[in-house]
């Protein structure tokens, strides 16, 4: 599952007095009402609908929007942090709509996939594994990520 996704070593949350994991958990459910009530007059289904046909020899394509995201997402230890905040707000903005076939897609680790298809399930394995490559190459990676995560939270100037 997702949240088995990084590895223990590669995590700050147990080394802070207040991992912030309250606040996150709070504003996420927040955002999930506040989308369950923008979607309740849209008649979304409330399971998955099968489809009417399927047709193993097309190619999926995740669409221009999902491809640009999923793209970002790989490049998420390259980027700026101001964009990696843009593109994880809508991916979660997105996973919070009610609507069964984005949860699926979105949230479903074990979801059958085409060779070469991608989630975001998959997309952060891969990225998760290049991390864990980097973090070999850099000494004291363990003091310079608490550095960073007191920095980004504005305990340390």
């Amino acid at each position: 599952s997702f949240l088995c996704l990084v590895p223990e070593e590669a995590k700050t949350s147990l080394c802070m007095e207040e991992g912030g994991y309250d606040t996150y958990v709070h504003d996420a459910l927040g955002m999930v009402q506040a989308c369950r009530a923008s979607a309740a007059l849209w008649g979304w289904p409330l399971a998955p609908r099968p489809l009417d046909a399927c047709h193993p020899e097309v190619t999926f394509y995740e669409g221009h929007f999902l491809k640009v995201l999923f793209d970002r997402m790989t490049r998420i230890l390259d980027q700026p942090y101001s964009l990696n905040l843009q593109v994880t707000s809508v991916l979660s903005r997105l996973a919070a709509f009610p609507h069964p076939h984005l949860h699926e897609y979105l949230l479903d680790p074990y979801l059958n996939l085409a060779p070469g298809c991608r989630s975001l399930f998959s997309v952060l394995v891969r990225v998760i594994g290049d991390l864990m490559q980097r973090l070999q190459r850099v000494p004291h990676f363990r003091a310079k990520l608490l550095l960073v995560r007191r920095q980004l939270m504005g305990l340390v100037p």
